[in-house]
């Protein structure tokens, strides 16, 4: 019997000398992994000359225990001035926002100290703790992380926007090029003046949606439709709504949405209440005689196409 129980007693100390290499090799092989955390980037989209802000959450990863983050950010220009992996340099110290959130300000022509064509399309970057924890050991860096660059080549369009971000208190201006539209809107490439149709999206300040037309401009403004802006009897007669001519082919419209759209205007309760945000604009481009004011001549093949915008 002494010989069974010893017997057993050594199966029994070979199975717990088995888990506990397995629950230790399982601790060692979970330290030696390198955290990958979830980040964001704002703006979500961005050029070499925009500033961004990167913001990574650590929660659950070993680096969230390893005190002061830094970031490693490389790029086909080189590392950038921050370029010692191993050395805790200020310039790439992060900014504790608590809750294991780390963030990091920057603008990629200076911290690599290139121009937008050299630093190119896309860039790389990591997070790190401080050399004091190990230089180069996994369980103190993140996996790599790369993210695109917007191109700042300029890229011909029929209609576009600058800024490309704007809020609705932003002065924005819509363009709007003749050489580039379908050969079906023969009027509007013949026209010497140009105007615009345009309304919004909007929330209210009690979260309700609303929506603003203005392109119905032939209406007195006594009337109780809601398509109304100024109440001159013809389009031709509005000249908010003009393009201005920038010569060779190219036609602008700029306005303060905010403002244009009268946000805020008590004299009729049609307008958009105070504190409403504008959430889509769309801007139609059209000839001075239009189809949709009664005595004018027109037709539909001189509008362009409609786009919307979102608002930031």
């Amino acid at each position: 019997m002494n010989l069974i129980s010893t017997v057993i007693n050594i199966e029994i100390m070979k199975k717990i000398l088995s888990i506990t290499l397995m629950i230790l090799l399982s601790i060692g092989l979970a330290k030696a992994q390198k955290s990958n955390p979830k980040y964001t980037i704002s703006p979500a989209k961005f050029t070499a000359e925009d500033a961004i802000t990167i913001t990574v959450d650590l929660t659950g990863t070993t680096l969230a225990t390893k005190g002061q983050i830094y970031i490693y950010a490389f790029n086909q220009a080189g590392p950038g001035l921050y370029n010692d992996f191993c050395a805790d340099q200020s310039g790439a110290k992060m900014t504790n926002e608590g809750s294991n959130k780390w963030s990091f300000k920057l603008t990629l022509t200076n911290y690599f100290n290139a121009t937008p064509a050299k630093i190119g399309t896309t860039f790389g970057f990591l997070f790190k703790a401080s050399q004091a924890s190990g230089c180069g050991q996994d369980a103190n860096q993140s996996v790599d992380f790369s993210t695109t660059i917007e191109s700042l080549v300029f890229s011909p369009s029929v209609f576009r926007v600058f800024p490309n971000k704007f809020t609705q208190d932003d002065i924005v201006t819509f363009y709007m090029d003749k050489n580039l539209l379908d050969p079906s809107k023969t009027a509007l490439k013949s026209a010497t003046e140009i105007y615009v149709f345009t309304d919004i999206d909007y929330i209210k300040p009690d979260g309700t949606g609303g929506y603003f037309q203005i392109s119905q401009f032939c209406e007195p403004v006594s009337t109780t439709d809601g398509n109304y802006y100024t109440g001159q009897t013809t389009v031709a007669d509005n000249l908010a709504l003009k393009a201005k001519d920038e010569g060779n082919g190219l036609f602008a419209w700029t306005i303060v949405p905010s403002k244009f759209f009268k946000i805020g205007d008590t004299t009729s309760p049609k307008f958009p209440p105070a504190g409403s945000k504008i959430t889509k604009i769309k801007v139609h481009f059209r000839t001075r005689l239009s189809p949709y004011c009664p005595g004018t001549v027109g037709d539909a093949g001189s509008l362009g196409d409609n786009f919307g915008i979102p608002f930031q």
